[in-house]
């Protein structure tokens, strides 16, 4: 090695040895350095790209709100570009999304393992966005694009379900106020398309004020007795006055397009459907109305006329009445479907799965809606199996009492005594569904009278007593004699001779005559949502100043029924030991008619709704969306390169 260092020519080739490799270094480090920034141009590039794509989500989001778009039609919203300075690296980043809407299957579970496939419309959105040119550290520069992402995104359409409490007119179907007073304890959201009216009255829990634990909007103003109102103290999820107005639909159009039907549309003014449904099947009973026949029935003074052959009848009534015939199925395959009636639907049962029945008139609960697995009273909130809506394009009503298919028994189905369960829940009735009424009477404004609006109300709200079918034994012989208020006093009545205010009309009461019909009934235990176009009763005082259930006249369409509820015994006349009476359901408390309140709204409607339950849309056809399921994913250049 000494020698090669000694000669001349082994310096030279030294010294170029180092060159070469003093090149090699720094060729080796350049490509290194090079290599280095575009991997932190990638990562950078990566880092803005995710970001850009999430925001855009909210673009197209903001974008489908303002322009609704039809099933299968495909969008591509206007492309942006959006230059990004961090202070060592330049990008432009080139955004491009399309929009679209799709029907959409998905898997349900059931509590037996079964799982059913149900159909929902969706909206999708594909974003796509990539880089381009910048100059950045140093000198150098690359023009090159380097990154390509792109994302998928699920919108869903908001629903009605998400308040609690949504009445499009907050007055009650004779146009008069309603107010919600200091027992009321609304745990979700709220929202009217008209003012809503408080009062310090009632009790409760909140110095005689109502409570609102969620945020509640009014696209007018709250009206408060009196004026002044502790805010904070009420409205604890915050206040938002002269709010949008949302569109209250006037039909279950989203059910009627997914639903499985029954019946037939031409049929359904004079039909009845009797639904029990038991978990995934459901006992039916179809019921038709026969075409009014004339009948008719000799008035006596006294009635019975007692001995019977040697009587002579004042004069004769007559008048039309209607049959129900009955016939019984079956159904099954329930679990994720939606079911639409053509007719009054009478519906109760336990459901499993995600179950919508609606009807083209109006719903009468003859019971409980209960959940599978969910045992009442608790919360549906770890239930992820079950969940129900209930539609009617007409009113929803609790029930009376009907007389049963298969052996004309009466039932009284939604009374119970308060102490049946733990305070706040009680007897009567419970009902784990989002509940929508949506009937439409035509334009009115809140203050005119209108009793052909969807309301959540209950039957039978001005009881008074009628005299029930009797047996009677004279001189050995055995008479039975029914229709005894027929037999008594003119009907249809006239001006000359109105039906007396404190008797039951003939078929005002379901279970007509009834002696002593029920008051106070119990309470009606909701675990979801309200929905309707006017606020429907579930409590009256007995003489009540509402219009005008208290004058004496007979109008059972106008809330015309008799005077004044009395819990008076009144003697009959003729049948010795017969007393009518009004009152109230053992066990129960109160003064009034109706039912007390214990509503609790199912949190779980916050992020998933009963299936093709009515759409919450803003006036205008705005639709607020949920952001579902969002995934990046691998681009597909071709895709967007056909709408850009």
């Amino acid at each position: 090695m000494l020698s090669v260092l000694r000669q001349e020519k082994g310096n030279l080739s030294i010294v170029m040895l180092m060159v070469v490799m003093a090149m090699v270094s720094g060729l080796t480090l350049s490509s290194q350095v090079l290599r280095d920034y575009r991997n932190y141009s990638y990562e950078y590039e990566q880092h803005q790209g995710f970001h850009l794509l999430r925001a855009d989500a909210y673009r197209g989001q903001n974008y489908l709100v303002q322009n609704p778009i039809h099933l299968s039609q495909v969008v591509a919203i206007p492309e942006l570009k959006i230059a990004i300075d961090s202070g060592k690296l330049k990008r432009t980043f080139r955004i491009r999304s399309l929009l679209t809407k799709v029907r959409e299957s998905s898997v349900i579970g059931t509590d037996t393992g079964v799982t059913s496939t149900t159909m929902s419309d969706v909206f999708k959105m594909k974003t796509l966005v990539n880089t381009a040119i910048g100059n950045s550290i140093g000198n150098f520069e690359d023009k090159r694009t380097q990154t390509y992402m792109s994302a998928a995104l699920t919108l869903n359409q908001r629903s009605l379900a998400e308040f609690m409490y949504f009445s499009d007119q907050d007055s009650s179907p004779a146009g008069n106020n309603v107010y919600f007073y200091g027992k009321d304890v609304i745990t979700g959201k709220l929202h009217s398309n008209s003012d809503i009216r408080i009062k310090q009255a009632g009790g409760g829990s909140n110095n005689g004020w109502p409570t609102f634990h969620q945020l509640v909007t009014t696209a007018g103003e709250v009206i408060s007795t009196p004026t002044s109102y502790p805010l904070e103290q009420i409205f604890l999820g915050g206040l938002i006055e002269h709010y949008g107005e949302y569109d209250f639909p006037q039909t279950a159009e989203t059910l009627r397009r997914n639903a499985r039907q029954i019946g037939h549309e031409a049929d359904a003014e004079d039909v009845i459907y009797m639904i029990t449904v038991d978990k995934s099947s459901a006992e039916m009973y179809k019921g038709d109305i026969s075409i009014p026949r004339r009948r008719s029935a000799d008035v006596w003074n006294p009635y019975p006329p007692l001995p019977v052959d040697e009587a002579d009848s004042l004069y004769n009534n007559i008048f039309a009445i209607s049959d129900t015939t009955w016939t019984s199925s079956f159904t099954s395959g329930l679990s994720g479907r939606g079911m639409f009636v053509w007719g009054d639907l009478w519906i109760h049962g336990q459901f499993s799965g995600y179950q919508t029945w609606g009807c083209s008139n109006d719903m009468y609960l003859i019971g409980d809606i209960k959940l599978t697995n969910t045992l009442p009273p608790t919360v549906p909130s770890g239930n992820r199996n079950d969940m129900v809506g209930l539609v009617s394009e007409g009113s929803i009503f609790v029930k009376y009492g009907y007389m049963n298919p298969e052996d004309s028994v009466r039932v009284h189905p939604n009374v119970g005594a308060d102490s049946e369960y733990p305070e706040p829940a009680g007897g009567g009735i419970f009902i784990y569904a989002a509940m929508a009424a949506l009937g439409d009477g035509g334009e009115s404004s809140p203050s005119d009278v209108n009793f052909d609006h969807g309301v959540f109300t209950f039957e039978y709200q001005h009881p008074h007593g009628s005299t029930p079918a009797v047996e009677v034994v004279f001189q050995d012989s055995l008479y039975y004699f029914d229709w005894i208020d027929l037999h008594r006093r003119r009907f249809p009545p006239t001006q000359s001779q109105p039906w007396p205010p404190n008797l039951d009309y003939p078929w005002y009461n379901p279970l007509w005559p009834e002696r002593a019909p029920y008051t106070e009934r119990g309470t009606i235990n909701i675990y979801g949502a309200v929905a309707q176009r006017r606020r429907g009763f579930v409590h009256r005082s007995g003489n009540d100043s509402e219009y005008p259930s208290n004058d004496g006249i007979w109008n059972i369409p106008l809330d015309m029924c008799g005077g004044p509820v009395t819990t008076m015994a009144i003697p009959d006349p003729v049948i010795q030991g017969l007393v009518l009476q009004a009152r109230r359901y053992p066990g129960t408390s109160g003064s009034g008619v109706g039912y007390r309140k214990n509503y609790n709204f199912d949190n779980r409607f916050l992020n998933s709704q009963p299936l093709f339950y009515p759409e919450a849309r803003l006036a205008g056809g705005k639709e607020p969306l949920n952001q579902g399921a969002w995934s990046v994913e691998l681009p597909d250049l071709n895709e967007f390169n056909r709408y850009f």
